[in-house]
């Protein structure tokens, strides 16, 4: 059957399909103290209910973390959430407070007993005092990698549709038998993925079992074997057919040798969204797999890939001769066997491993699937040609004193700091803008389903429940209305309406022609400083901004800069005094900025080319808005600027002067941030939020000029406050991680704005 299967793939020109599928995984790990015992922390407070939460909870034990992604239909899309996660997971720790990177356990308690269980709901609770009474707390301490999989849908339907609609009864039927060929061979051939998987070479102290004593040498995976890792002894599971493998398990609840299907600890289960024996099969669960201690993640995306393209070669295969129940027995046997073998030795199963391995090759080519399954195979060929390169042997040598609690805490603490060193990317997703890195960061935290729906656009739907909302680029989202992003884009439109509503704005006039805006710089502007602005842009693109009266020349080429970005051209007055970004929020300031235009600092003996590349060499610096704050450039604006001071750029500064390379403060344009939200004068706040309610808009960034932040605003003095325009995007970025003073964690407003209930 399996042939004509595969040989139908091919004539239907389907073999694409075989690269797709649908993808979920699970893992577990231990919150342990700084010296690897477990921690005696409950799970953090600031992750919420694990009950509820979707991503992030705890298995057996108080300390025993896991982490579940979402369904994928690559596996890509799996590591990169799993990378997020485990980031959220470690930010949320204590600060003495690590995750334990093996599948056995750190050293246990001599007393079992003071090994808490998770502080769960009722229901979820009386399980686990159920496991842990049958088969007591040390085994439940195990940790491991679940991975779901299913086929493509589009799969499984051209193929019933176009061939085997007469030959199964239902859709159902034909996808049923799909599974169980791939679970059938399954249990066959797992022992390959326990040799190449394998990482549980040894046990800490304290670590006992009911049956017979542990091995004296390292061995691949006790996890994966039958006689100390996870199993239901005495218990037979039929995967004949979906019915038998249902009866099966119904007979062994009924005999009370399981109290529910979820105890049934078999390498794979079939699983489905509905009941099993009326809906069929959804996906098949596979349990066996040891945490990788070489990845920050537990699991790498080569071995997921592997996975997959096992699966598909398992389908491929024919039917065998033998029965099932010889089949099963005999992997059974090979998988007991590989997993209890010597670590540091060459694996008895090694011939038949490498024909297994060439095979998988030929099928790679046979249905020239994408490169990324023979980057897969490559590197685990690699570790069937040479043990020394599996899981376990690395770990083996790791060794010191019967014991893996040195290497294991390094790993942890290394792992840590992968994880965390940069609190400003969310790992997996860092291609993306900062603000929306952030906004997610702060969704996975609380619990909300995150969704990534177009990367690029940077286009993210946020689930609570049964309520759904859209965001773009961080704050962009349906509170607000459509014509406030057009309006505040449009900055003489945007001054117009702010000035007939009493806020004071800039005097200046709009050019889309160079010699009439010349004829006024001669006669109209006097000797008055001068900002030239494209009429839309974002982000300070094409500012420049004069705090003298600028020559002619430097005018024109102001000009000509700006009309880059929109051939509409404003000149305006400049107004002195310092800028403050005011973030409004649901009608409320909730952070104030000091933004401090882009400079440098002279030490006496480096030129200022060499002092901005010093200064873009902090990390907290970088391009296309993937750090907290922007390179500093010396573009021809720049070079206006310090024209004006006197300044080229091979000029050595003089010690502690400060040279300045712009005049406007945009943090996108190299400037500093500087929080000072407790600093200002209250009263400020109140035009800035004027400011969002006459725009109609829920969330702004309002840029005030402001001569003295500690004194009073007074009304009768309009010029203490000079509204220069209104962002309807405002980075939110520049709040978390200002270069000075507290961040503020602005995000999470966003997030209750949007969703109210969840308070």
């Amino acid at each position: 059957m399996s042939n004509q299967l595969f040989e139908q793939i091919q004539q239907l020109h389907l073999a694409p399909l075989l690269n797709w599928g649908a993808f979920g995984i699970e893992k577990e790990g231990h919150r342990v103290t700084a010296v690897g015992q477990l921690s005696p922390l409950s799970h953090p407070a600031s992750l919420g209910s694990r009950d509820f939460h979707p991503y992030i909870k705890t298995d057996f034990a108080e300390m025993q973390t896991e982490l579940v992604s979402d369904t994928f239909d690559n596996t890509d899309e799996i590591m990169q959430q799993l990378g997020a996660l485990s980031e959220v997971l470690e930010m949320n720790l204590a600060d003495d407070e690590l995750i334990w990177p093996l599948s056995m356990p750190p050293v246990l308690p001599s007393d079992e007993t003071t090994i808490p269980i998770a502080d769960v709901a009722p229901d979820a609770r009386a399980y686990r005092d159920y496991l842990a009474k049958r088969y007591g707390r040390r085994l439940q301490m195990i940790s491991g990698v679940h991975f779901n999989f299913s086929l493509a849908p589009a799969l499984i339907a051209r193929l019933y549709d176009e061939v085997y609609h007469d030959q199964f009864a239902t859709v159902k039927d034909f996808s049923d038998m799909l599974y169980l060929q791939i679970a059938q061979n399954y249990s066959q051939y797992r022992y390959l993925l326990t040799y190449l998987f394998g990482a549980s070479p040894i046990t800490e102290a304290l670590f006992q079992t009911d049956t017979t004593n542990l091995p004296d040498y390292a061995v691949r995976s006790l996890r994966s074997s039958q006689l100390f890792g996870y199993a239901n002894h005495d218990l037979v599971v039929s995967f004949e057919s979906v019915a038998a493998y249902h009866d099966s398990l119904e007979q062994a609840i009924s005999k009370k040798q399981l109290i529910s299907e979820r105890e049934y600890y078999g390498s794979v289960r079939l699983r489905s969204h509905g009941h099993l024996a009326q809906d069929g099969v959804d996906y098949l669960e596979f349990r066996g797999f040891d945490l990788n201690p070489f990845a920050a993640s537990g699991v790498t995306q080569e071995q997921l890939d592997f996975l997959h393209l096992f699966f598909m070669y398992l389908l491929s295969l024919p039917k065998a001769a033998e029965s099932l129940t010889a089949r099963v027995a005999e992997g059974q046997q090979l998988n007991e066997a590989i997993a209890l073998e010597d670590a540091t030795k060459a694996s008895a199963q090694q011939a038949n491993m490498q024909m297994l391995m060439t095979n998988i090759r030929q099928f790679i080519t046979t249905y020239q699937l994408d490169q990324r399954f023979i980057d897969a195979w490559t590197v685990m060929n690699e570790r069937v040609n040479d043990f020394k390169q599996t899981l376990s042997y690395r770990l083996a040598q790791e060794v010191q004193d019967d014991s893996l609690t040195a290497f294991a805490m390094q790993q942890a603490r290394q792992f840590k700091r992968e994880l965390t060193e940069k609190p400003f990317q969310l790992q997996g997703y860092t291609d993306m803008e900062l603000s929306t890195q952030m906004l997610m960061l702060d969704a996975f935290q609380k619990g909300l389903h995150v969704a990534v729906l177009d990367r690029s656009d940077q286009f993210v739907e946020l689930t609570y429940q049964q309520h759904h909302e859209l965001v773009k680029n961080g704050n962009m989202t349906s509170l607000d209305r459509l014509i406030s992003w057009p309006l505040v884009d449009n900055k003489v439109v945007t001054k117009i309406v702010l000035a007939n509503q009493g806020i004071r704005v800039p005097a200046g006039a709009e050019y889309a022609d160079l010699e009439v805006a010349k004829r006024d710089y001669q006669a109209a502007f006097g000797q008055r400083a001068l900002v030239i602005k494209p009429k839309t842009s974002n982000m300070g693109a094409g500012i420049t901004t004069f705090l003298t009266r600028p020559s002619e020349t430097d005018f024109v080429t102001a000009f000509k800069l700006a009309q880059q970005y929109d051939q509409q051209v404003l000149v305006e007055e400049y107004i002195a005094g310092s800028e403050y970004r005011f973030l409004v929020m649901d009608h409320q300031v909730q952070a104030v900025l000091e933004r401090v235009p882009a400079n440098v600092v002279g030490d006496g003996r480096s030129t200022i080319t060499q002092l901005v590349a010093k200064k873009n060499r902090n990390e907290l610096r970088g391009e296309d808005h993937r750090t907290p704050l922007q390179n500093i450039r010396l573009g021809a604006r720049e070079q206006l600027i310090l024209k004006q001071q006197g300044y080229q750029v091979d000029d050595v500064p003089m010690r502690g002067s400060q040279v300045f390379l712009l005049q406007n403060s945009n943090i996108s344009n190299g400037g500093d941030s500087v929080d000072v939200t407790d600093d200002i004068d209250k009263s400020y706040f109140a035009i800035a939020e004027k400011v969002a309610e006459i725009l109609n808009l829920n969330v702004t960034g309002v840029d005030i000029i402001i001569p003295n932040l500690y004194q009073p605003y007074d009304p009768e003095h309009p010029e203490m406050a000079v509204v220069l325009e209104a962002n309807y995007n405002p980075a939110m970025l520049m709040h978390l991680f200002p270069m000075m003073g507290q961040q503020r964690r602005v995000t999470t407003k966003m997030l209750t704005m949007l969703f109210p209930e969840m308070d």
